[in-house]
């Protein structure tokens, strides 16, 4: 296991497709990801005298209840790219109608590429006469969040820039990366105003390289 959130489990996996496509999750085979599972938490059957979170046991949803976690996680997870999309689109067309071009480098973030795997069931022809499978086949029986793996190196750090439903950066003035943290909160504003206050990106975290402010090096 990778580590434990909030909300989801994170487990490390593999991904191959056939035919393997030419971009994103899947553009080769054995792509490294990382596998995501919802739960929630309830009172050990013994209970103990510790009240936090931590002492609640972890439990996984049904399938049936896991398809709706993950289904209504990766519209977010597509809303949030494309507003983000819209943004940039903002910023550039009001890049090319000025006369002068902007004073400072404007940073280009990107979010990980990310999917929903499914996991059907299969019949089993060792299966004994008369013996009820354990899922019938054609019925989903697995259901998981696949996510791009961030890879780390010496020169990049996983920094938090922005806290959830905050609109200020998390950063002091004097950490690096405080600079990217004030971008994504201007972004922040532009998107409350393109969407008549419907809509912003928040809890923006991810890979910051100190030495390049390219889009393949800020992953969200």
């Amino acid at each position: 296991m990778i580590g434990i959130g909030g909300f989801k489990t994170a487990h490390p996996g593999w991904l191959t497709l056939s035919p393997v496509i030419s971009s994103g999750l899947g553009s080769r085979t054995q792509h490294g990801v990382v596998v995501k599972q919802p739960f929630y938490r309830v009172p050990p059957s013994r209970p103990t005298q510790a009240t936090d979170t931590t002492s609640l046991k972890i439990v996984h949803y049904s399938s049936v209840d896991k398809l709706k976690h993950v289904l209504k996680e990766s519209k977010v997870m597509y809303w949030a790219k494309s507003l983000l999309d819209c943004t940039y689109d903002y910023i550039d067309h009001h890049i090319g109608t000025s006369s002068m071009p902007p004073s400072f480098e404007i940073p280009c973030v990107c979010f990980v590429d990310a999917g929903v795997a499914l996991g059907y069931g299969q019949h089993n022809a060792n299966s004994k006469k008369g013996e009820k499978p354990d899922t019938k086949a054609g019925t989903v029986s697995a259901i998981y969040v696949l996510e791009e793996r961030i890879l780390f190196d010496d020169n990049e750090v996983f920094t938090k820039f922005i806290h959830n439903m905050d609109c200020v950066p998390s950063l002091n003035q004097d950490e690096y990366g405080y600079d990217l943290a004030v971008f994504l909160a201007f972004m922040q504003h532009l998107q409350y105003v393109q969407t008549e206050g419907l809509a912003f990106i928040s809890d923006y975290q991810g890979i910051y390289c100190h030495f390049s402010l390219d889009k393949t090096d800020i992953r969200l």
